[in-house]
């Protein structure tokens, strides 16, 4: 359990920031319905965390994109509603920043979301954005797709409220059940295209992982 829970703590979840207009809304998913059983709705596991499947991302590039679009992003406040997001944040107002990679790195548009206890990085594909929470709401909660809380902004899906028992999960003597996170409910053949793209993606983008202090942009390796 302590392992999770530092993995959780170390993650790159940035400090919520403070608030400007709201402009917008980000709609996202279907109808929710909760269930029990982690292992059937995030049955694989890999480095301490679960997934629905082998995840697709690599963490310290998808980490590396995400704090680039964090710095040199434009900041918008919107409204959470249609996110499913760390209750904490469900209904307010968190932050957006958006970022477009020279046509060198991709030409790909990202954006890095920041609410209350809880980070994402959003990728901008054929008027869609895949979302991949990268912490906060779970213990499970961490980059790479498809994890707890990664979804599809306008391309709806069911989701589900997956409980889980904390002993049948490893954390010792602890017994009570505990909300895993909202899981997408992705056809295979969306969560393999989407995840193949995002991870191109995210490996281009990385190549633009140094700064030109004189114009403020970012430049290719």
């Amino acid at each position: 359990m302590r392992r999770n829970f530092t993995k959780l703590i170390n993650s790159v979840c940035l400090l919520l920031a403070t608030g400007i207009a709201l402009p917008a809304t980000a709609l996202a998913t279907g109808s929710v319905d909760m269930v029990y059983g982690a292992s059937h709705y995030l049955p694989v596991r890999s480095e301490g965390y679960r997934f629905t499947s082998t995840p697709y991302g690599e963490t310290a590039a998808i980490i590396n994109v995400a704090s680039m679009v964090r710095y040199h992003g434009a900041r918008h406040a919107i409204s959470s509603r249609g996110l499913h997001i760390p209750d904490k944040s469900e209904n307010r107002v968190i932050q957006r920043y958006d970022l477009t990679f020279p046509i060198a790195c991709g030409g790909q548009t990202f954006s890095y979301y920041e609410g209350k206890n809880f980070s994402a990085l959003g990728f901008h594909s054929n008027g869609k954005v895949v979302f991949d929470l990268l912490a906060g709401g779970s213990p499970y909660s961490a980059p790479r797709l498809w994890g707890p809380y990664d979804q599809v902004i306008n391309d709806p899906a069911p989701m589900h409220v997956v409980i889980s028992n904390g002993s049948d999960e490893g954390f010792g003597l602890v017994k009570a059940s505990f909300v895993v996170g909202t899981v997408a409910e992705i056809p295979q053949a969306k969560t393999s295209e989407y995840g193949r793209a995002y991870s191109a993606s995210i490996y281009t983008a990385g190549n633009c992982a140094s700064l030109d202090n004189t114009g403020n942009t970012l430049v290719q390796k």
